[in-house]
């Protein structure tokens, strides 16, 4: 099974937000609708998954309660990554792996929402971060 030849979704937009305030002032300002959250513990974040207009990509608001995200961008936040859609996310890491792609963690986590994911690191990758997310049970 070749994943990276099946074409990938793009599955939502990361961007940091230094408080849960400016997460909801951010959502005002540009009509953003919150549809759930979730906290990720491996990453130390509240991750605010935004209603997607139709026909578009979902935005995830993430806000760090400690660790490296809290110094993302100098404190400021801004676009962190963004995430594609696999049906096989352990096939998909192995592929990367041929390509000298290799993946912050061995295996992948729970996400904040229904699905595992892990990301490029972005050494392999000239500092773009990528997510890759699996969905559980049909949904993501």
């Amino acid at each position: 099974m070749n994943v990276m030849q099946n074409s990938l979704r793009l599955h939502h937009v990361g961007i940091v937000q230094p408080s849960m305030e400016n997460a909801e002032d951010y959502m005002s300002r540009f009509g953003h609708i919150e549809d759930y959250r979730g906290y990720v513990e491996e990453f130390e974040c509240w991750c605010l998954f935004c209603t997607a207009p139709e026909n578009s990509t979902a935005v995830e608001l993430v806000v760090p309660t400690g660790g490296s995200l809290a110094r993302f961008n100098r404190g400021a936040g801004g676009l962190h990554h963004y995430a594609f859609e696999t049906p096989d996310i352990l096939t998909l890491q192995k592929e990367l792996a041929t390509r000298d792609v290799t993946m912050l963690r061995d295996t992948p986590v729970k996400g904040a929402g229904n699905f595992l994911c892990n990301f490029t690191n972005p050494i392999s990758t000239r500092g773009i971060l990528v997510e890759y997310v699996q969905p559980l049970d049909g949904s993501a």
